[in-house]
């Protein structure tokens, strides 16, 4: 286990390393003048070691004359001398000394505060996490998750530069004489092409992510190789160090040890709890309606919760403001379609994507009676109704469905997400932005053999205001509040009488109240600080039915509430972190977190297909799950090569993890919380990663080495474990190589250690029978997955300017056809004729047979997509 101290000495080690560098590779400096301008002063130094230096001439005055005498001198201390005689403050910054005033003087001379928003010049789209900055200083601001950004400016002339990748850079001069509104439009530009060399803005480097907190680009999953005609945003998680799949065809992740239910997607706030199409060979995010994907795995956000391994903030696009566009994408399986436009031009505008599955060719002349398929439906409207008024509604509907009338009665299941979204930002001054929602989430599924079925549901109704106070250059506030109600049903069952023996479960109420608040304090030009805490109230809610149990797990008690709240849980999560800018390409950061959650997805299977989910709530059988995360990132950018580096330790202690006695029954049973054991677990691990993003060649590379480890006193003896998702190695490769203006070649490699698993370490006959014997839990692993695609993207017009745009892709999911097994099986096989027949265990004098499962061996697909 890491200790504070020891991770306290590493960083401070780290910054020793760095600044002792700094003082060994530029050439002594000697300077011998008793009357000499500041000015001429930074000239020889520049001329002696080829530093040159950058300030605002408004706030350092460079003709002041001064004595000064150095001999010989370190530049470090050239410069500390240099600061006695002049009131600046220096930092290095590459091969540029950046000077600016003490913050005593900066803080006798009145600030102005600049806000607006930044958005995309041709469809007016807002732009999440571009930079305004004043060149010559270290003041920058970055916008927010709706393009808005506040940035402190002296008065008078100031220079701005406004930059976002993958656009060009704006450059404004204003006179500032008061607090004033400015709203900036970015031309994008395609930073795809080898002649386009992009120097990245010293404003993005100072807000550089790190491995806990990253951004996925629709763009990164376009470029993907596609499965069926589709890249999804699984798919995409999938290739960022410390988050693992499954296995093929699940929608399934684990990130940093956690489990598969202590991940969240949300889009525009809204959770969707099942982000599967197919069983999850496709995902309900389609990355064309996606503007932006972050990627939390610590260092959470206290406005964001309750989860303890990571939480996938998706923005929707708004639509274009100014044009309409509609695009779309063929291929044999599915199918594609968006538009968006204006509305009112400039004010109002929506955007729409609908899509549907086209597998009825496959199986019409075999299975003319199934249907099988499924579909979804994204809808965005935005409205702006003045200068410090907009309005968001964005819904997302999808729907599987697998039946069967064959037998003249339908049958099969079906299952299907429902997500709506109503926002409401508000401008309160320059300084105080605020971010109203009223958001729901429903899940459901359904098992049905007509005129019976068996249905479980989950939903959510929630509203929050969150708030931003941009105190200062230094200090940002942010807080708010959140009010939750939950409706579970566990299962239940159709009252028809052919399945009355069914037993009745009582579905489950309860409520979440939320506080937080999060300070982000620049203490220095080095070091940040983010403090906060979220308080959260749980709340149970009758009317109910709830057991209590023995220490042999038998039901001792019955008791039956009224609509009164019957249990509460209330917890306090801090949250702290502290980075250290080396300089503006390199960052150091320590953070750590508590973390709660009170929904627990219940299934003791490991099938990749499995969609009958039972959610419950906490409750007084049911303690809520916490996890306390440590983890230390590193962040390095190489301007010349154009390569970023970062790496991350973490560990991580959960409590009230949940387990199941074996052969546990966990649908349809009343009593199903007499089926749960409880224990710990523990996950640590390094996380590696090297990418590129601009020029011919482009892409990354992350390497895993983590372990997660169980303990549940009342399993396995009491012994720790290896968990489903511990696996000990994963690395991942993408390229993406610009063969011509026309042509984008794209490969994805991955191969990672194979899941844990119970194997039988012997078998006994008993009444004609093979019983397995197991010793250990977990004490087996799967062969290692390996998986290589590839893919051809053509651009088939010629000009890259016409309004009309259209390509063909070509792809081959698992090119080298690799057996990748999800699951082993110990059977018998009755023979006939050499040829195995019935996979049974009934039949004591046919021999044991392991056998193993694999899904997606070969499988080409090709798309064709089209913009106009």
């Amino acid at each position: 286990m890491w200790k504070p101290g020891i991770i306290l000495l590493l960083l401070q080690g780290l910054v020793w390393t760095s600044q002792a560098q700094i003082e060994d590779i530029y050439p002594p400096i000697s300077i011998e003048a008793s009357r000499i301008r500041v000015e001429d002063v930074l000239a020889r130094i520049t001329e002696q070691t080829g530093v040159k230096f950058t300030y605002n001439p408004r706030s350092i005055d460079v003709e002041q004359v001064i004595s000064f005498s150095v001999r010989n001198a370190s530049l470090e201390a050239t410069l500390s001398a240099l600061a006695e005689e002049v009131e600046i403050r220096y930092q290095l910054i590459k091969d540029q000394i950046v000077l600016t005033l003490p913050p005593e003087a900066e803080q006798q001379e009145a600030l102005l505060t600049l806000s607006g928003f930044i958005e995309d010049q041709h469809s007016g789209e807002s732009l999440i996490g571009a930079t305004a900055a004043i060149p010559g200083t270290l003041r920058g601001a970055v916008t927010n998750a709706f393009g808005y950004y506040v940035l402190s400016m002296q008065r008078g002339d100031n220079l701005l530069n406004y930059s976002y990748v993958g656009y060009q850079p704006k450059e404004l001069r204003l006179g500032v004489q008061q607090d004033q509104r400015q709203n900036v439009s970015l031309q994008p530009r395609a930073i795809d092409l080898p002649n386009i060399i992009v120097e990245l803005p010293k404003a993005d480097l100072l807000q550089q992510k790190d491995l806990g907190q990253m951004d996925l680009k629709p763009t990164d999953l376009n470029n993907m190789p596609e499965f069926g005609g589709e890249t999804g945003l699984v798919k995409g998680l999938q290739s960022l160090p410390g988050i693992k799949m499954h296995s093929d065809g699940s929608a399934f992740f684990y990130t940093r040890g956690g489990e598969k239910d202590q991940n969240l997607i949300i889009v525009d706030d809204a959770p969707i709890y099942n982000p599967s199409h197919l069983f999850g060979f496709y995902s309900i995010i389609v990355p064309d309606f996606a503007k932006s994907i972050q990627v939390y795995k610590s260092d959470i956000p206290a406005k964001l919760g309750d989860r303890l391994s990571s939480i996938v903030d998706i923005r929707t696009r708004d639509g274009n403001l100014h044009k309409l566009e509609f695009s779309g994408a063929l291929n044999p399986l599915i199918n594609r379609f968006s538009l968006e436009a204006p509305i009112v031009k400039e004010k109002s505008s929506i955007f729409v994507s609908w899509r549907r599955s086209n597998f009825e060719w496959l199986y019409e002349r075999s299975a003319p009676q199934a249907d099988l398929g499924f579909g979804d439906f994204s809808f965005k409207w935005n409205y702006r109704p003045n200068a410090t008024n907009r309005l968001f509604f964005t819904t997302i509907s999808s729907l599987d469905n697998f039946t069967n009338s064959a037998s003249g009665s339908n049958g099969g299941i079906r299952w299907g997400n429902l997500a709506a979204t109503l926002r409401w930002n508000h401008i309160f001054g320059p300084k105080l932005f605020s971010n109203t929602t009223l958001y729901t989430g429903n899940y459901a599924y359904r098992l049905f053999f007509e005129p019976n079925y068996w249905q479980s549901a989950l939903g959510t109704l929630s509203l929050k205001s969150d708030f931003t106070k941009y105190s200062s250059s230094a200090v940002t506030n942010r807080f708010g509040l959140e009010l939750q109600g939950y409706f579970i049903d566990p299962g239940s069952a159709s009252a028809d009488s052919s399945i009355a023996i069914l037993p009745e479960i009582k579905p489950n109420y309860s409520r979440k109240a939320v506080a937080y608040y999060q300070g982000e304090f620049n203490l220095s030009d080095q070091w940040q600080l983010k403090a906060g805490a979220r308080l959260i109230r749980w709340s149970n809610s009758g009317p109910a039915t709830y057991y209590e149990f023995d220490d042999q797990y038998a039901v001792s008690d019955t008791i039956r509430t009224g609509a009164e709240i019957y249990n509460r849980y209330v917890h306090l999560d801090p949250r702290l972190s502290l980075q250290y800018r080396i300089d503006s390409s390199a960052q150091l950061k320590l953070s750590v977190g508590q973390y709660h959650q009170y929904l627990q997805l219940i299934s003791n299977a490991t099938s990749p297909f499995n969609s009958f989910e039972v959610w419950l709530p906490a409750s007084p059988n049911i303690r809520p799950q916490s996890a306390l995360q440590l983890a230390l990132n590193f962040s390095k950018y190489f301007k010349r090569s154009g390569l970023e580096f970062n790496s991350a330790l973490y560990y991580k202690r959960f409590k009230n993890q949940i387990d199941y006695e074996p052969h546990a029954t966990t649908l349809l049973n009343p009593l199903i919380e007499g089926e749960l054991r409880f224990g710990r677990m523990q996950s640590y691990g390094l996380e590696l990663m090297l990418k590129k993003e601009l020029g011919k060649l482009s892409g990354w590379l992350t390497y895993t080495y983590s372990r997660t480890l169980r303990q549940t006193p009342a399993l396995n003896e009491g012994r720790t474990y290896p968990a489903f998702q511990d696996r000990p190695h994963d690395l991942s490769l993408l390229l993406n190589y610009r063969i011509s203006p026309r042509v984008l070649f794209s490969a994805y490699y991955t191969a990672y250690s194979g899941s844990t698993f119970s194997s039988p370490t012997g078998f006994y006959t008993y009444n004609e029978q093979t019983i397995p014997i197991y010793a250990e839990k977990n004490n087996d692993r799967l062969p290692t997955y390996r998986r290589f695609d590839l893919a051809f993207k053509f651009r088939l017009n010629k000009d890259e300017t016409r309004r009309f745009q259209h390509h063909l892709t070509f792809s081959i999911y698992n090119a080298s056809a690799h057996k990748n097994v999800v699951a082993v099986n110990f059977n018998k096989f009755p023979v006939e004729e050499g040829r195995p027949l019935v996979k049974t265990n009934l039949l004591s004098d046919v021999p044991l047979s392991p056998s193993q499962i694999d899904l997606i061996r070969f499988f080409p697909s090709l798309t064709y997509q089209f913009k106009l």
